[in-house]
C-alpha cells in the first residue's frame, strides 16, 4: 500500500468512524443507563465505562490523527508540552479499553461460577472500585512517556517522538505486550473458563426466576463474546505488524510500514463499532433498543398533547 492510498483510506474511513462511533457510544450510554434491566447488571457498568472511553479515543486520538493526516493540523509538532500530553493520553486511553473488556470477562466468569464467593465479585459495587483502579493503574504505567517524548527535528521534518533510541525500543515492546498481547490472552482465558462454568450450570435445576436471570446474563455474555472477537480481529494484525517492525529496526521494509499504518486504522474500528455489534448480534439488546424507542415516541406524543 502506497502513501497516497493510505491518505485516501484515512480521508474517507476516519470521518465515518467518528460519526458512527459517536452515535453508537451515546446510544450505549442512554440504553445502559435508562433501561432498568441493563442498569442493574454489573457487566453493563463495564460496557458503559467502555463506551465512555471509546468516545474519548474518538475525539482525542482518531479525530486529531485525521486532522493531522488530511490538513497538517498537528500542534504536537510545534509544542513539546502538547506532544507529551497527547502521546501520554493517547497511549493510556488506547490501553484502557481492552482492560475494561478483560474486567467484563472477569465479571461474566464470576457470574457463571457455582462458587458463591466468586459470584459476590460480580456486583455493581465491585465494578465501581475496579474501573477507577484500572484507569489509575494504566495512566501510572505510562508515567515515563511525558518524560521521554518531545518535539524534535529529524529527517528534514518536525515530529513528536522520543529521540532516545533505547527508549524507543522499550516503549515499542512495552506497548506491544501491555496493549496488544496481554489483554487478548486474558480475554480468551477468561472466556474459556466462563464456558466451562456454563457447562457445569446446565446440569443444575434452577427456579423459574433464576432461569430468566440466567437468560439475560447469557445475552450479555454473548454481547461480550462478540466484542472480544472484534477486539482480537482488530488487535492481532496490528500487534503482528508492530512486532515485525520492532525486529527490523532501523531498516524498515516499506510494505510492513504501510501494513502497520493500515492496521492502525483497523485498530480504530474497535472503538466505534460496539453498539452495532451489540444490536446485530443479540436479540436482548435489540429488544431493549426497541423498547427505548417506543418509550421515547410515547413521551413525544404526550408532550404534543399537553
Amino acid at each position: 500500500m502506497t502513501d497516497p492510498t493510505y491518505f485516501q483510506v484515512t480521508r474517507y474511513s476516519q470521518p465515518i468512524l467518528i460519526v458512527f462511533g459517536t452515535a453508537g457510544a451515546i446510544l450505549n450510554q442512554i440504553l445502559f443507563f435508562s433501561r432498568k434491566s441493563l442498569r442493574k447488571n454489573s457487566c453493563s457498568l463495564y460496557f458503559r465505562a467502555l463506551s465512555i472511553n471509546d468516545l474519548l479515543v474518538i475525539y482525542t486520538v482518531v479525530l486529531p490523527l485525521w486532522l493531522s493526516n488530511q490538513f497538517s493540523i498537528d500542534p504536537s509538532t510545534s509544542y513539546s508540552w502538547y506532544c507529551k500530553l497527547k502521546t501520554y493520553v493517547a497511549d493510556s486511553l488506547y490501553t484502557i479499553s481492552p482492560y475494561l473488556v478483560v474486567l467484563a470477562c472477569f465479571d461474566r466468569m464470576c457470574t457463571s461460577s457455582t462458587n458463591a464467593s466468586l459470584r459476590q465479585l460480580a456486583t455493581v459495587r465491585v465494578g465501581f472500585y475496579l474501573i477507577p483502579f484500572t484507569t489509575v493503574f494504566i495512566f501510572a504505567a505510562y508515567f515515563h512517556v511525558p518524560i521521554w517524548y518531545r518535539t524534535g527535528y529529524t529527517n528534514n521534518a518536525t515530529f513528536c517522538y522520543s529521540p532516545d533510541a533505547n527508549y524507543s525500543k522499550f516503549i515499542g515492546l512495552f506497548i506491544l505486550f501491555f496493549l496488544c498481547i496481554i489483554p487478548p490472552i486474558l480475554m480468551v482465558i477468561l472466556c474459556i473458563i466462563t464456558l466451562i462454568f456454563l457447562r457445569q450450570q446446565r446440569r443444575r435445576i434452577m427456579p423459574v426466576n433464576q432461569i430468566r436471570t440466567r437468560q439475560r446474563d447469557h445475552q450479555l455474555l454473548k454481547m461480550l463474546f462478540m466484542y472480544v472477537t472484534m477486539n482480537v480481529i482488530c488487535n492481532v494484525p496490528f500487534a503482528v505488524t508492530y512486532a515485525m517492525l520492532m525486529f527490523q529496526q532501523p531498516r524498515y521494509v516499506p510494505l510492513h510500514v504501510n501494513l502497520f499504518r493500515l492496521f492502525g486504522l483497523l485498530l480504530n474500528v474497535n472503538f466505534a463499532t460496539s453498539f452495532y455489534a451489540y444490536t446485530l448480534g443479540t436479540p436482548f439488546y435489540r429488544h431493549e433498543l426497541y423498547n427505548f424507542m417506543i418509550s421515547v415516541r410515547h413521551r413525544i406524543r404526550q408532550a404534543n398533547y399537553v
